[in-house]
């Protein structure tokens, strides 16, 4: 063969080796790219419903602080429906956190800061306490997310709170279900309905 032909042939082969390195170079920066762009915006969702969630906590706090004592029904009935509604937006908002076990802790926290194990004791003031705690434990876990460190260890004063519910430990689906209220309906006794 010609030395010419040959050094075409290897040139030609070079070219064509080199148009290959730099078109998968191309197609892994553009997947690689892609995927850093979806880890980009999937954090960006987390880190937005963690503020809206901690938004919630900090509104839930404001709203145990103040309690419902010496409040009208009607009054009470505005300040459960205020406490639902925290609770549903935090259980909607958790679902966009990747830690299953931030969003367990979270939402599990939501819900016994407006419920009580069966004949529940406790009075009023420390029911609200123990809200207040919980919320406290959500916004540590919280902010832990938010600085990517590690979920904190449940504090002894909340493993006591929760120690109330042992049928929560049990069945997980106390943790997820939304409280709902009497109905507008139950309101009335049958007399006031003729």
């Amino acid at each position: 063969m010609d030395a010419s032909v040959l050094s075409a042939l290897v040139g030609l082969i070079g070219v064509g080796a080199g148009a290959g390195a730099t078109f998968g170079g191309v197609v892994y920066q553009q997947r690689h790219g892609t995927r850093e762009a979806r880890a980009a915006r999937l954090r960006g969702e987390a880190v937005a419903a963690a503020e809206k969630i901690l938004a919630e906590l900090l509104a839930m706090q404001h709203s145990l602080r103040l309690g419902s004592h010496g409040a009208t029904e009607e009054e009470r009935r505005d300040y459960a429906r205020i406490l639902q509604h925290h609770h549903a937006t935090i259980q909607l908002h958790s679902q966009w956190l990747p830690d299953a076990e931030l969003r367990s802790r979270v939402t599990v926290n939501a819900l016994y800061t407006q419920v009580g194990p069966v004949g529940d004791s406790r009075s009023d003031v420390e029911r609200r306490g123990h809200g207040m705690a919980l919320c406290a434990d959500s916004i540590a876990c919280l902010g832990a997310y938010l600085r990517s460190e590690a979920v904190p260890v449940r504090d002894a004063y909340v493993d006591q709170i929760l120690a109330r519910w042992p049928e929560g430990s049990t069945r997980p689906e106390l943790h997820t279900f939304i409280v709902s209220g009497p109905s507008a309906e139950s309101d009335e006794t049958p007399a006031s309905s003729r």
